[in-house]
This record gives structure tokens, sequence and C-alpha cells, in this order.
């Protein structure tokens, strides 16, 4: 079961902005996200020797963030539409 992705509109011009081996590792990560957007028990999603934290945000149900290092990424899961939407990506003490 293959999950649709959407990125927020203000998503892509920071995305743009990254460096190329960012870009890369967001992309990855997206299309691993599409595969499965539930985080395992181990939290852990492994990407060429990349390791995404994963975890579950306070309060909400369906939303979740992922450590890329000095970014986050903050997304949300919409079963009935099978669709995962990138809410927001962006420095660790400005995506909150």
């Amino acid at each position: 079961m293959s999950f649709r992705v959407r990125l927020n509109k203000d998503i892509r011009p920071f995305l743009l902005s990254l460096p190329r081996a960012h870009q890369k590792k967001v992309g990855k990560l997206i299309d691993r996200l599409s595969e499965n957007p539930y985080p395992s028990r181990i939290r852990f999603i492994d990407i060429s020797s990349t390791n995404f934290d994963i975890k579950k945000c306070k309060g909400h149900q369906t939303r979740f963030r992922v450590r890329l290092g000095e970014y986050r990424l903050i997304y949300e899961i919409d079963e009935v539409s099978q669709m995962i939407l990138i809410l927001k990506l962006d420095n660790r003490g400005d995506v909150y």
C-alpha cells in the first residue's frame, strides 16, 4: 500500500535553498515515508547509512516529526485518502 505525498506550498522554496546533499536525503525520506509513514518501535529509518529519528507529536494522533540533523520535518497522515501531508520543514528551532 502506497501513500501519496503532498508538500505544503511554503516547503518548496526552503527545500530548494538546502545544500544538494540535504535535498537528496529529504527526497529519500519522502520516498520511504510514502511506503510506510508510521514509525516502527525502533523509531529509526536507515537510508544509506543515515538514520532519521521519527516521533509522534504530542497532542496529535496522526502528526509526526522527523529529525534530519539540524532540520525538522513535520508530517501528518490521512488514512482515509491515503495521503501524507508534509506540513513543515525548517531549522530545528524554527519548526515548532
